[in-house]
């Protein structure tokens, strides 16, 4: 049996639906249900697991994060971030369970031109990337075992959730505007939410988390800018509003965002023969699949 924490979001449910569709039992929580970054309800739930007789889980895969980038800039929610994306997984990994955990581009500043290997230098630019990264640095030095997936840009075109597909849907089909402006400065690949949740799924199937913990990249194929990303989202979901291209500098943030998040493939390939698809067809049949449902 596979624990499933932060259940609620977007991946988790993805994540939930994939271990459905190969029979694979699970427990799905979410913050409610397991505040990660709360020892002492950590402690309690995992004794209680013990005590149950449901037997003990063969690994965790934490999809449970403070994920709010630039609110994580204002004072008083760095602690919060820091406990949820440092402490948390520092405290999952002390259950002596194997981890399968997700990180993020933002680890690296953004200043390369090539995609980012995983042992590429890390150096995060804002207070969240800081936060996961401390959260990769403890799982590595915590002695479990387990995999650290990074990935980037992450959507679902999933009823219900909050993304950046979602926005520009919403937005491209107002007929009330006359333009979207979406910055042309920033490259990345879109990550389906449920192929991250696939290729999970199936580290978890090929026996990755019972390796000794090491770092792995996924996300889609190819790479875009926001503004590429929001043109196609608007072509394919049919949209009436024109996407007009911005550059950073026009749109004010809290938090410079990485200008160059495309991470390196190879070794999720090489390792465990994961090849991502790339992000313009895993978004055209995500739409097809949802539109059958």
């Amino acid at each position: 049996m596979i624990l499933i924490a932060g259940s609620r979001g977007q991946l988790g449910q993805a994540v939930a639906e994939e271990a459905k569709r190969f029979g694979i039992p699970f427990r799905a929580v979410d913050r409610e249900g397991l505040n990660i970054a709360d020892a002492d309800a950590v402690r309690t739930f995992f004794e209680a697991e013990a005590r149950s007789g449901r037997g003990a889980f063969e690994c965790i895969i934490n999809c449970a994060a403070y994920t709010q980038v630039d609110k994580a800039e204002e004072a008083g929610e760095a602690a919060s971030a820091f406990a949820a994306n440092a402490l948390g997984p520092w405290l999952l990994a002390k259950s002596g369970i194997p981890i399968l955990h997700v990180s993020t581009d933002y680890v690296f500043d953004g200043e390369d031109s090539v995609p980012y290997g995983v042992s590429d230098p890390c150096r995060p630019v804002s207070v969240y990337g800081l936060s996961k990264r401390a959260g990769e640095t403890a799982l590595m030095e915590s002695g479990a075992s387990g995999v650290i997936v990074r990935t980037a840009w992450v959507y679902s075109v999933r009823e219900g959730t909050r993304n950046f597909f979602q926005t520009m849907r919403r937005l491209g089909s107002d007929p009330t505007r006359e333009a979207l402006s979406v910055v042309n400065d920033q490259r990345g690949a879109p990550t389906l939410a449920e192929d991250l949740a696939a290729a999970l799924i199936t580290l978890y199937r090929k026996g990755a988390h019972l390796r000794p913990m090491h770092l792995l990249h996924f996300t889609n194929a190819g790479s875009c800018t926001w503004f590429e990303f929001a043109e196609e989202i608007v072509r394919l979901t049919g949209g009436c509003v024109p996407v007009k291209p911005i550059p950073s500098s026009a749109y004010s943030t809290k938090v410079r965002r990485p200008a160059y998040s495309v991470l390196s493939l190879d070794e999720i390939e090489a390792l465990y023969g994961i090849r991502p698809r790339p992000w313009r067809e895993a978004l055209a049949a995500a739409l097809d699949h949802s539109r059958d449902q």
